[in-house]
């Protein structure tokens, strides 16, 4: 606050303890001078009101209610952002754009990276459960067991051993069949 502003609260709050004092100032009383008598009311003939010609209805004033039109406002609790699928235009492209997705934009991060780039860390193989650790190359951990999708080539793995685990890996042939193959991941690079 400002100096002046101070000094303005300061002036209010003395002229406000100065001004209330212990006595009111008290009435004076002003004598009234007596009134002169009424005359004695005659009583009027009682006038009637002319008939009116016409009655006047007055109607009550109507209720407004409020209704809410939604047409051409947005709605508030749909989502600002809405991904839509693209639109293909033959299904011949959308067997292809469906097939490269799966290799290249996969769900999981595992499933987005090549089995070079992974590292093989840990091995759990003595509960019923087998489980391994890899590490990405940034060293991220993955926690996997049997059945776990791994790899751009649509791997899964399919054994965990004490040495390692196996990824069996769906390839292309140059004639265009898809084969089966068993890449191993080893523990230790001297196995």
């Amino acid at each position: 606050m400002s100096k002046l502003g101070i000094m303005f609260l300061i002036g209010c709050f003395l002229v406000m303890g100065f001004g209330c004092g212990d006595e009111a100032p008290k009435p004076k009383k002003v004598p009234i001078s007596p009134a002169a008598p009424k005359p004695a009311a005659t009583p009027a003939p009682a006038k009637v009101p002319p008939k009116p010609e016409a009655e006047v209805k007055v109607e009550p004033p109507r209720a407004v209610s409020y209704s809410y039109n939604p047409q051409g406002k947005p709605n508030p609790f749909q989502p600002l952002v809405v991904e839509r699928p693209e639109k293909s235009a033959t299904p011949a492209a959308k067997k292809v754009e469906g097939a490269k997705r799966e290799r290249e934009g996969a769900g999981t991060p595992l499933e987005r990276m090549e089995l070079a780039e992974l590292k093989l860390v840990a091995v759990v193989w003595d509960i019923p459960k087998p489980r391994a650790m890899v590490e990405d190359k940034g060293g991220k951990g993955y926690i996997l067991t049997v059945g776990t999708r791994i790899g751009k080539n649509q791997g899964q793995v399919s054994k965990i051993t004490p040495e390692g685990l196996v990824v069996s890996e769906k390839t292309e042939a140059p004639d265009g069949k898809i084969k089966t193959r068993e890449v191993p991941l080893r523990l230790y690079s001297d196995q």
